[in-house]
């Protein structure tokens, strides 16, 4: 009924069912493999977000459990920044993380 029969103020009216359309995109049952710059420091996240890089364990998001991550220094000494394939995470100090 939410989505087939009432109708919303910010759909001008329609319900969402009359704005859905189906995506161009072909869905992939496996996740192609990613190759990062042979540069990177890559780690495996374990089950509860946490990794360990350069004898600091670091706690990033839960949802990357199980998902290899590279650390890319940057400028300042003993900051990195995190990111999953194309996608930057967060910016990680190292100075400021008790061992």
């Amino acid at each position: 009924v939410y989505n087939a029969e009432r109708p919303h103020d910010a759909l001008g009216g329609a319900v969402p069912l009359d704005r859905y359309r189906v995506s161009q995109r072909q869905h992939r049952e496996t996740v192609e493999p990613f190759d990062y710059a042979k540069d990177d420091l890559i780690r495996r996240v374990q089950q509860h977000g946490f990794v360990s890089i350069l004898g600091h364990n670091v706690r990033l998001c839960r949802a990357f459990a199980g998902k290899s991550v590279a650390f890319r220094p940057t400028a300042a000494d003993g900051v990195f920044d995190a990111w999953f394939r194309h996608q930057k995470i967060e910016t990680i100090d190292l100075n400021a993380i008790d061992r």
